[in-house]
């Protein structure tokens, strides 16, 4: 009896264990999704920014250099 107790703890002990691993790995995949979006935005902006400032320096190569 006191081993089929003791496992039973360890076998639930296992399952939370688990459990709890599934929800970090879930909350740094989140994680990793934001770092990516700030990254690709931030992109957008630095790349919409040279645009923009070879459009007003009348810069063509520039200008096909960056929307290439």
């Amino acid at each position: 009896m006191n081993n089929d107790q003791s496992f039973q703890q360890n076998t639930k002990a296992l399952v939370l264990y688990k459990e709890q691993q599934a929800k970090v790995s879930v909350v740094e995949m989140y994680a990793q999704m934001i770092l990516d979006e700030l990254e690709f935005n931030q992109k957008v902006k630095q790349l919409q920014a040279a645009i923009d400032e070879s459009l007003d320096s009348r810069d063509e190569a520039r200008f096909i250099h960056e929307t290439d």
